[in-house]
């Protein structure tokens, strides 16, 4: 920093305005993780890898403080390729080598894909049962999350009698048809996943 004329000075302790830039940013990534979190329902203790992959979304998307460019095309000078994006605390199911299974054993683990490898080109999925994680390129079902979505129900929207909800877990996806909890001529046709039904008011 000396041969480039850089003079190194720090902030007064306790007191953040006098480093604006880095404060926005760090609220920018505090904000995309918390939206992250509760849209997938995840426990807290997936703070690091929801940071993580914030940030390399982050890199990967224009901004207007360089013209338009992502970060990582400014820095490295060729556009990122995003072809390899998925949602993230998507199913992943991780294949099971031989050597690591008896013959009627499954060939495949179910695992949620918690964050982009940077030393490999996969993604590390995580086993909620066992909590252990593993790089993978496998197959990936996009349309369905470990957690239960929550869905939150307006106080007015409550009958008499109910409770007023705030939160109420939506129906879990599942992996074959089912018949609507709610029958009648309203009944929704099956398309791969169970829709999500609003139990307060009948309405779909």
């Amino acid at each position: 920093m000396k041969e480039h004329g850089i003079q190194r000075k720090y902030s007064c302790s306790y007191s953040p305005q006098q480093n604006g830039v880095v404060e926005r940013k760090n609220k920018h990534i505090a904000e995309i993780t918390r939206a992250m979190l509760n849209e997938k329902n995840l426990p807290n203790y997936f703070c690091a890898e929801m940071v993580a992959t914030a940030v390399y979304i982050m890199n990967r998307t224009p901004t207007t403080t360089i013209h338009g460019m992502t970060p990582e095309e400014k820095f490295t000078g060729k556009k990122p390729d995003v072809s390899h994006l998925k949602v993230f605390s998507c199913i992943a199911y991780v294949h099971v080598l031989d050597e690591k299974r008896s013959k009627l054993d499954p060939k495949a683990e179910k695992c949620i894909f918690i964050e982009y490898s940077l030393e490999q080109k996969g993604y590390r999925c995580l086993n909620p049962s066992t909590q252990k994680s593993q790089v993978s390129r496998d197959v990936f079902d996009e349309m369905v999350s470990w957690y239960p979505p929550l869905k939150i129900v307006e106080d007015g929207e409550a009958k008499n009698g109910d409770v007023p909800s705030n939160v109420e877990q939506e129906s879990q996806l599942i992996s074959g048809p089912q018949e609507s909890a709610i029958s009648g001529s309203n009944s929704i046709p099956w398309k791969g996943i169970l829709r999500s039904l609003n139990i307060i008011d009948g309405s779909s």
